[in-house]
């Protein structure tokens, strides 16, 4: 990986990343004047092709329940992905928005003290992008090991997954030719699509933790400075301001965060871990912003700075969590909970099906 000097200059780096995977979708927002693009017409087109191309293969398979599993899995792909690039298009500006707030705040704290926190979490984050995208990638070739293997063995024909055209006959050689060029075409721009949309979700969420780490560390400068033997009350008044806008700017960035995540949540009940992540994610930071201010020596203070580190606190203890339609939080609990229902699900319709 290239080695920059500042966070921000690695936070363009990944930034470009990402936007290089969505230009190939024609969803690169961060360009100038976006609008509208052939490209995303086209991948549109295509995605919506292979949703009407899966009801077709739900009647052409339907007396195969393995193949119609198969079905409901890539079904279930289509429609989030369909969600996804419906989200990007429609909240284009909302990202655009978060993309230049993350961007300033880097610039903000280029010089900050704690600069080499800020940097090892840019840093975290795009190797984590970057692994994103390699294992998209082997995920998307291992769907050709099986036709490969069974083409090289037994010289027989098979698709890379159950999705056939209409009107298209795969049983002839132009016929199998051109399902799949579809199905690669398909997958390719799904591994693409998908790297894409996780990293800007992994870049959002992640970036909380930088916000954090800032909001800390000035937390501990304030109670350097209340411990020393003849403490500035000026100067401890301004870094308490400081320090209640900095919270108020964490308050709003995960506030947005979760706002965002929460309107996918409506449109793609799939997106059942990246949701939680988010949530999660929110809820760990909260509980290390109320721990740190626990530990700052607020009885040194004067009567209006600990009435200020009062509403902090209560602010960190009754911040908004997010919920699923308002009836439960997400969290870790309702997370194991989704997943023991889903397991479950799976066992009782493989034993019907045997």
């Amino acid at each position: 990986m290239r080695r920059f000097q500042k966070s921000y200059e690695l936070y363009d780096y990944n930034l470009m990343l990402i936007r290089r995977l969505a230009d190939i979708c024609g969803l690169d927002i961060m360009a100038q004047n976006y609008k509208f693009n052939l490209r995303f017409l086209v991948v549109s087109i295509l995605v919506l092709i292979t949703a009407a191309s899966l009801l077709y293969s739900c009647v052409f398979y339907f007396q195969n329940w393995y193949k119609m599993l198969e079905i409901a899995i890539l079904l279930a792909l289509v429609m989030q992905a369909l969600v996804k690039m419906y989200i990007a298009f429609i909240h284009r500006h909302f990202y655009e928005t978060m993309y230049r707030r993350l961007r300033d705040f880097h610039y903000k704290f280029r010089n900050h003290k704690n600069h080499e926190q800020l940097y090892k979490t840019m840093e975290k984050i795009h190797l984590t992008t970057k692994l994103f995208l390699a294992l998209y990638i082997f995920t998307g070739f291992s769907f050709s090991v099986h036709p490969l293997y069974l083409y090289l063995s037994e010289r027989r024909r098979e698709l890379l997954v159950c999705i056939r055209l209409p009107w298209v006959d795969v049983d002839s050689l132009g016929g199998y030719v051109v399902t799949m060029c579809f199905q690669s075409s398909i997958l390719v721009l799904f591994v693409i699509g998908f790297s894409a949309s996780d990293s800007v979700i992994l870049l959002f969420v992640c970036s909380l933790i930088a916000f954090v780490d800032v909001f800390k560390y000035n937390l501990m400068e304030l109670t350097n400075m209340l411990n020393e033997f003849n403490p500035d009350k000026p100067t401890i008044r301004k870094k308490v301001r400081q320090i209640v806008m900095q919270q108020l700017d964490i308050i709003h960035y995960s506030k947005c965060v979760c706002l965002e995540r929460y309107s996918q949540l409506r449109y793609a009940f799939l997106s059942t871990t990246s949701n939680e992540s988010a949530s999660i994610e929110a809820s760990l930071q909260n509980e290390e912003i109320t721990e740190a201010i626990y530990e700052t020596s607020w009885y040194l203070m004067e009567t209006p700075e600990q009435k200020t580190i009062a509403l902090m606190l209560h602010k960190s203890q009754h911040y908004v969590e997010m919920t699923i339609g308002g009836l439960q939080p997400m969290n870790v609990e309702t997370f194991v909970a989704i997943m023991k229902s889903i397991y479950t699900y799976l066992m009782m319709l493989l034993n019907f099906i045997e």
